[in-house]
């Protein structure tokens, strides 16, 4: 093993994966270094104050199971360190060796979060989607969710976006949207969007990552149906963007396959400017919660 590794770090990592910022004060350890130096998480600067991101999520999931967790997933790990003294030493064994190196979740499905009513149809029931304003629903049962055929789904990559769709509702009008956040790793929101015919639209970070994230987990399953989110004024966001985004994911993407004609002018705006553009920056303004 390599640092110390408590659950509060593996904590901090879980809301990473989430799509979640942590400021650099309360993550500067040995862990972060490693990881930071591995190209799994960056460092953002936001004029004084510094924060980390994710980059790799699965990457990160991998690196983790093999140094700290002894082959079993974070969420495993965290569960098992919490309530040590009730577990047996052979039921950890039991779910190292179970676990290796998959990439297991302690939950299934994903979260979902509208800012107008959506009736839907759950276990052939009629379902009214109308979670109040600082909530959302987590929809387990997912193969047994229908929605309206006209819904757009949108599938949000960072969690600050997820929790203020209100403030982004000026990016999607004349829609009627569902927005979905990526869980960690799940590849259940995909599962269920390959069940239904609405259209989707992923709402990511204007990067080399966000790009490959959409590419892999979406477009390669769903094809056109599936569309990477570009705003009109993206190139002028781009000119004033990450450096740091860019000049660490560069070695890893630069030969990208870009299989998604739509996205090609996006990734040559990336290059020209050599800036990422985090989906943060779209939050018009912080809506009450």
């Amino acid at each position: 093993m390599i640092g110390e590794f408590t659950v509060a770090t593996a904590r901090k990592l879980l809301r990473l994966l989430n799509g979640e910022s942590i400021p650099f004060t309360s993550f500067a350890c040995e862990v972060s270094t490693r990881l930071n130096k591995e190209g799994i998480i960056t460092i953002v600067s936001h004029g004084r104050n510094r924060t980390f991101r994710m980059l790799d999520p699965e990457g990160c999931r991998l690196y983790l199971a093999q140094h700290y967790t002894s082959g079993m997933s974070l969420e495993e790990w965290i569960e098992i360190k919490t309530r040590e003294k009730e577990v047996a030493r052979s039921e950890q064994v039991a779910k190292g060796a179970n676990s290796k190196l998959r990439h297991t979740r302690a939950f299934k499905g994903f979260p979902l979060n509208c800012y107008e009513p959506i009736e839907a149809v759950f276990h052939e029931e009629p379902y009214l989607l109308s979670p109040v304003r600082g909530t959302c629903i987590f929809m387990q049962d997912y193969e047994s969710f229908r929605i309206p055929e006209d819904v757009v789904v949108v599938g949000i990559e960072n969690g600050e976006n997820f929790r203020y769709i209100r403030a982004q509702k000026y990016l999607f009008e004349g829609m009627r949207v569902l927005f979905a956040s990526r869980y960690p790793q799940s590849k259940n929101l995909c599962a269920w969007l390959k069940m239904i015919p609405n259209r989707y639209i992923h709402f990511g970070d204007f990067d080399l990552a966000g790009v490959s994230i959409f590419l892999s987990e979406f477009y390669s399953e769903l094809g056109e149906r599936a569309e990477f989110y570009i705003p009109a004024d993206v190139e002028q966001r781009l000119q004033n963007g990450n450096h740091v985004l860019y000049d660490v994911q560069y070695s890893r993407y630069r030969y990208m396959e870009v299989a998604d004609e739509r996205l090609k002018p996006l990734v040559e705006m990336i290059h020209k400017y050599r800036r990422g553009y985090e989906q943060e920056g779209y939050i018009k303004e912080l809506d009450s919660i």
